[in-house]
């Protein structure tokens, strides 16, 4: 990423967007949750294949056919199931560390969100943070920082700013900046990530883990960047008052002088 100074204190880490399966017939879903599991267990190839499954499987239950070039008509699949589909593949070419591939995933699914749904729909949130994630990938931080704008903008308006879909956006803006050596910024991002997390999980949750120690991070590179000069010790010269004597004679050290003791008369007396 960034060669800058923001590697002093540690990188951020982003926290990625999780999809969910609209409703489907059983055995799709069935299918849903194997792609899954193959994404998590790092068998990535097997993870397309088996989304690509399903795709075509809920395609034959729809129209009793499955046709991999629809033509102008497009996929009979609502528009919330293709873009799910378009976006988990996403995922998985991103954990895969193919940019490339998931980028195109992404904005293909950014092209069915204009094409099928009203602009202020949540859904458009998700793609344009999904995108600014491979963005970040790329080290096109003003490119990911735009997409990441555009989905705390719609975040903030449809779910609000305490939603944890919010501070996740948040969060990764914060990174953003971060990685721009803007580490102030980058700061105040964090901490309303945190703000925001607090309100729903348990301090042991992985999101409040993440952006805390995102914090940590920040504030590392903060301080590290910081060039405080601090001028040699010169101790200050003061008029001391006729008065004040015996004060000075103590802040010097001698402590006070005291009176010559009296000479003793005879016997002691």
């Amino acid at each position: 990423m960034s060669q800058g100074h923001a590697e002093i204190g540690g990188i951020p880490c982003l926290i990625r967007e999780i999809y969910y399966a609209p409703p489907c017939p059983e055995e799709v879903a069935a299918l849903f949750e194997v792609a899954l599991t193959h994404h998590n267990t790092s068998n990535y190839a097997l993870a397309v294949q088996t989304y690509m499954q399903a795709q075509q499987k809920w395609e034959i239950e729809l129209t009793g056919e499955y046709q991999p070039e629809h033509g102008p008509t497009g996929s009979p699949l609502p528009p919330e199931a293709q873009l799910f589909i378009r976006l988990a593949v996403g995922s998985v070419f991103e954990s895969a560390g193919q940019d490339d591939q998931a980028l195109a995933e992404y904005m293909e699914a950014k092209r069915l969100t204009a094409s099928l749904l009203p602009a202020d729909h949540s859904i458009n949130a998700t793609v344009n943070s999904a995108i600014g994630s491979v963005y970040m990938h790329l080290a096109q931080f003003d490119l990911a920082g735009d997409h990441f704008l555009k989905a705390l903008d719609l975040r903030e308006q449809v779910l609000g700013m305490r939603h944890v879909d919010t501070g996740m956006v948040l969060n990764n803006i914060g990174v953003c900046l971060h990685c721009m050596d803007r580490t102030a910024d980058a700061l105040e991002m964090f901490n309303k990530a945190h703000e925001v997390f607090r309100l729903h999980f348990a301090l042991e949750h992985p999101r409040l883990v993440t952006v805390q120690r995102n914090i940590q991070k920040a504030k590392n590179t903060f301080l590290k960047n910081s060039k405080f000069v601090m001028p040699p010790h010169k101790p200050l010269k003061v008029t001391y008052l006729p008065g004040a004597q015996r004060s000075k004679q103590m802040m010097q050290g001698g402590g006070p002088k005291k009176a010559p003791k009296k000479p003793k008369g005879k016997g002691g007396k």
